[in-house]
């Protein structure tokens, strides 16, 4: 298949029977095209998987349509468009989701050489074992598990019905699980599964020269609550659909001019990764880390401050919503988990990173928006404001009174973003955030409280000086990744960039440092490692000390131990942005090389030889904010006084 770029999309040529998967999202559900007409994942927001496979057929005359036809798909938003040609017909395929609805739109319009019957066959299979696992989730005994499981075993296969024009089918999938089905011609429900067609058909005949508009809508869901979608009235409203998933393709747009149609493409791409995992779900508002952070749903302190820097200068309210909702997930101690969950319940609680990334988030918002309001808004732990200094107080528990550091402590010490590492006692990482996170608290107490400001800019000044005069290595021209008193990974691990970015390294050594990970970090430009031009590093000789590492880390390039990681690859351009360097590689080539691989939306992270992560993923659209602010000085704008 190959490639291009234009009017934002992404554009692929190649044979019909090679798939094209793209994912798209709404504020309900998350989904995956093929570009031959299947709906290859369906997942509805905080309650299961649909879809365990799905097949689309086409047939002409009864007759199967030759796969190995020439297709042209576009992929842009929350659309997908595949047109091709074959002797018989000519067929535009457009699928897409609009910005609220549990469903998922489908059109063929079809132009006929001569007179055709022309019909389309969708096969299913439904994942139970995603339902069961919800049923479980929600503590229901597995003798009323079993009583729903069997409830509707040998039920009569539902028929369609024909109303105004429309034709239906409802089916129930067990317990309050449904499938339904809408179309605009004839329907047909084939094979039965107990009470819902795993199964049906749709289509119409064709006189030569003749086009016909053939749509479906489906949906899943849970009749009677949020999900719940009326697919023929959603049918009924196919146009304005439409119509509104063009206006958010167009709504894309980048604060800036971008100089080329890949650009263009990148920048939609990203924005649209971070829009779609932006979710509501009663006083929840926020981001998704992705489509796997759904079930159940939940917004992470480190990822979302990664995630709205590209919404920020397009979409500032939501950035708000998500600051509050994250301040909601503080506890009266003073602890911020991993996440927040719906219903702000903590998931994997009191972590090192996520104090100091509510404070940083906080702090930007107000810097790039000057809304000063939300320091009095009242959340679960007093205000916004005294949240913010709640959480800090509560991190300084876990501080060194001589240096100021923070010390990772006890053999579980993987409760940052590096999650499959130990790394103990002092952490580059968590300790450049945590002296960044003093400073922004420190400004924005200015506002109110010099005494406080001062004390927590001084804290902050003394944390810097710590981490220079202890983890910088000279003889490197690096910060280690991290050290204890009796051993020191002083690999080159990226993270460390976020010591460029807030001004904990001087010029001289945020150089230096740079221009090493240029060139051991780059993949191009590093011939020691021998796995090609992939990307960048996350590290760099891979970890030393194999009892430090566990899980998918245990393995070279492969998640922390090497992996590449757009999100940490972008801000890590973003700094070299800074400098006036060459920053397009780390921006670009990841992105570039997963659409290559097939991989059409902005990916977690990946390996050239291992088992890629997941797709559409919320944080791996900051290379938006790099191209959103090209003067390099996002970090260093401060509170108006």
């Amino acid at each position: 298949m190959s490639v291009s770029y234009k009017d934002g999309k992404i554009i692929v040529d190649g044979a019909f029977h090679e798939a094209t998967h793209y994912d798209v999202a709404n504020n309900l559900i998350t989904a995956q095209f093929d570009g031959r007409g299947a709906i290859s994942k369906y997942a509805v927001m905080n309650k299961y998987s649909v879809f365990s496979a799905y097949y689309t057929l086409i047939s002409v005359d009864g007759v199967a349509f030759d796969w190995n036809a020439k297709k042209h798909v576009e992929m842009v938003g929350k659309k997908l468009v595949a047109t091709f040609a074959t002797k018989d017909f000519d067929m535009e395929l457009t699928q897409f989701l609009d910005n609220n609805s549990n469903c998922i739109y489908t059109q063929n319009v079809v132009k006929a050489k001569r007179d055709i019957d022309f019909r389309i066959v969708n096969n299913f299979g439904v994942n139970f074992s995603s339902y069961v696992e919800q049923l479980l989730a929600n503590r229901l005994s597995v003798g009323n598990i079993c009583k729903i499981i069997g409830g509707l075993v040998g039920k009569k296969k539902p028929a369609a019905k024909s109303e105004d024009g429309v034709m239906f089918i409802r089916g129930n999938v067990m317990g309050d699980f449904y499938f339904d089905i809408a179309a605009n011609s004839e329907l047909v429900a084939l094979e039965a599964e107990r009470g819902f067609t795993n199964q049906f058909e749709y289509g119409a005949k064709i006189a030569k020269g003749e086009t016909k508009v053939l749509r479906y809508v489906v949906s899943a869901g849970t009749r009677g609550d949020f999900t719940f979608c009326d697919v023929k009235e959603a049918l009924r409203s196919f146009d304005s659909a439409n119509a509104e998933a063009d206006k958010y393709i167009l709504s894309l747009k980048c604060p800036v001019k971008l100089e080329s149609d890949f650009l263009e493409s990148y920048y939609k791409s990203l924005l649209n990764t971070s829009l779609s995992n932006y979710k509501e779900l009663g006083k929840f508002k926020g981001f998704l880390a992705g489509i796997v952070y759904q079930f159940p749903a939940r917004t992470y302190y480190r990822d979302a401050y990664w995630t709205v820097l590209s919404v920020l200068p397009v979409h500032p309210e939501l950035v708000r919503n998500e600051i509050i909702t994250l301040a909601n997930g503080i506890n009266k101690k003073g602890e911020c988990p991993s996440a927040v969950k719906f219903n702000f319940k903590n998931y994997w609680g009191n972590h090192y990173d996520s104090p100091s990334f509510f404070v940083m988030m906080l702090y930007d918002y107000i810097a790039h928006t000057d809304d000063k309001t939300i320091l009095n808004e009242q959340v679960a732990c007093g205000t916004v404001l005294e949240s913010a200094k709640l959480v800090l107080d509560r991190l300084y528990q876990e501080v060194e009174e001589s240096t100021g550091l923070l010390l990772k402590g006890g053999e579980y010490n993987r409760r940052d973003w590096c999650d499959n590492v130990f790394r103990s006692v002092y952490c580059t990482y968590d300790e450049v955030l945590y002296a960044r996170a003093l400073f922004c608290l420190g400004d924005i107490y200015s506002l109110s409280d010099k005494e406080l400001s001062k004390k927590y800019l001084d804290m902050s000044e003394k944390v810097k000086k710590s981490i220079n005069d202890l983890l910088w290595d000279d003889k490197k021209g690096w910060y280690v990744n991290y050290k204890s008193e009796n051993f020191t990974e002083d690999n080159l691990s990226i993270d460390t960039v976020v010591a460029v970015l807030y001004g904990i390294a001087d010029e001289t050594r945020s150089k230096r440092m740079l221009e090493n990970m240029e060139k051991y970090l780059e993949s191009k430009n590093n011939k020691e490692q021998v796995a090609g031009d992939f990307g960048t590093l996350s590290v760099y000789p891979f970890y030393k000390n194999i009892r430090d590492i566990v899980q998918k880390s245990s393995l070279p390039y492969y998640y922390h131990n090497g992996g590449d990681w757009p999100y940490l690859s972008c801000i890590y351009s973003y700094a070299k942005l800074m400098y006036n360097m060459d920053y397009m590689y780390p921006l670009t080539r990841w992105f570039e090389y997963n659409i290559e691989k097939g991989n059409y939306t902005p990916i977690e992270f990946f390996s050239p030889i291992q088992k890629d992560g997941s797709l559409l993923q919320a944080w791996s659209s900051t290379g938006a904010f790099v191209l959103s602010y090209p003067d390099g000085q996002f970090f260093k704008k401060t509170i108006k006084k």
